[in-house]
């Protein structure tokens, strides 16, 4: 078994993608018992959950998960191109989803860019080996598409501050020790231009958090009250007043390179339901394909711009549109494949079918709706009125 270690972070494994991926495809060519683990069909969320955080600390032992990420942070040196190529490969070796690992590509570029380096130092690299996992807190009950009227509110006091209010929608707090949350620090005329973004730890007195069940059975959203919550200055995202960037910046990868990330698990889905389909979903499952191929395309140009250090920018919007209708294609050729699928006597695998069809239904709102992104490719793209 090829053990990478620290001191191979120098050299070609960090400035070749190709040969650590090659590297990484041999890996896990010997079938880890983690990720034989992690691969199986689990319909307990919680269970899910497990598996792969367990998975995410032998990645991490090994060397794998820590290329694509600064050494100064915990990292092995690299960047994005070595985590798109991780993540492609754990799909291509059975690994059905990233469960909630996906916000080491919504929010850690963001925090790794812009956070508290002391903190971040010692924060990464418990997020990259499973042990400790990120929440992001953005949305609220009278604030959901419309960031920049947050109320949520940060006051400076003792030199820190105290965060008191609610956030809704909130991905993945019911396993969370951290969570982004996007405050006013500014009046409420000042909408965006009075935001700023905190690091607030869910385990300190003064927060709640609610599950709240999904239509599929899982609780990855959550809601969260915050009341007189104390954070310290290094707990600080960017600078006071400037949320508005930090949640572009998140908004940037959680719509535009997260598209690579996705859609290697939805072709995991189509791989793992091949033997369920028949002639007649055949158009379906051509449809599927092309979406697919149409958000590797895309998705994968987003991640060579963040590699260059591009902005990627309004163009995430095209990419955010792809990979729901791709997402929407997918489970649509798999219900059509399995009709029995919502009445039918369920294993784990039928199990995890449905919870995946019935989250696809929802894409197009989730993480900003449909409508948002056609607005923003009319106006910030083809300049119309």
């Amino acid at each position: 078994m090829l053990h990478i270690t620290a001191s191979s972070g120098s050299g070609p494994l960090r400035d070749d993608a190709c040969s650590y991926a090659a590297a990484l495809d041999d890996w896990l060519a010997t079938r880890p018992a983690a990720l034989e683990a992690a691969s199986r069909p689990i319909a307990a969320y919680d269970q899910r959950v497990a598996a792969t955080s367990t998975l995410m600390g032998v990645l991490y032992d090994e060397g794998w998960a820590r290329y694509g990420w600064p050494e100064q942070l915990g990292g092995l040196g690299g960047d994005i191109v070595h985590r798109a190529v991780m993540w492609d490969a754990l799909a291509r070796h059975g690994l059905p989803a990233m469960a909630l690992y996906e916000h080491l590509e919504v929010l850690a570029p963001t925090l790794v860019a812009l956070g508290d380096p002391d903190f971040m130092a010692e924060a990464l690299p418990r997020f990259l080996r499973g042990e400790q996992v990120w929440s992001q807190g953005f949305s609220e009950p009278e604030a959901g598409s419309d960031l920049a009227s947050a109320r949520t509110r940060a006051v400076e006091r003792d030199g820190g501050y105290v965060i008191t209010g609610r956030k809704i929608w909130t991905s993945w707090a019911r396993y969370a020790r951290w969570c982004l949350v996007l405050a006013r620090t500014g009046t409420t005329e000042s909408r965006h231009r009075g935001l700023s973004a905190f690091v607030v730890d869910l385990q300190d007195p003064g927060v709640e958090v609610r599950a709240i069940e999904q239509a599929n059975g899982t609780d990855e959203l959550a809601e969260v009250t915050f009341d007189e919550v104390p954070v310290g200055p290094e707990r600080l995202v960017g600078e006071i007043g400037g949320g508005w960037r930090v949640a572009m910046h998140i908004l940037a990868h959680e719509r535009g390179t997260f598209g690579w990330f996705r859609h290697n698990f939805l072709t995991r889905e189509v791989l793992d339901n091949l033997s369920l389909g028949g002639p007649a979903g055949d158009t379906l499952l051509g449809n599927a394909l092309l979406d697919l191929a149409a958000v590797r395309a895309s998705s994968f140009a987003g991640v060579q711009a963040h590699a260059a250090d591009t902005v990627l920018g309004p163009r995430a919007a095209f990419v955010k549109l792809m990979l729901a209708a791709s997402e929407q294609a997918v489970n649509d050729w798999v219900l059509a494949s399995d009709p029995d699928l919502a009445v039918g006597v369920q294993d784990d695998h039928v199990a995890v079918n449905r919870q995946d069809y019935l989250f696809s239904r929802i894409v197009t709102v989730y993480g900003g709706s449909q409508q948002m992104q056609l607005d923003t490719i009319a106006k910030q793209i083809l300049r119309l009125p």
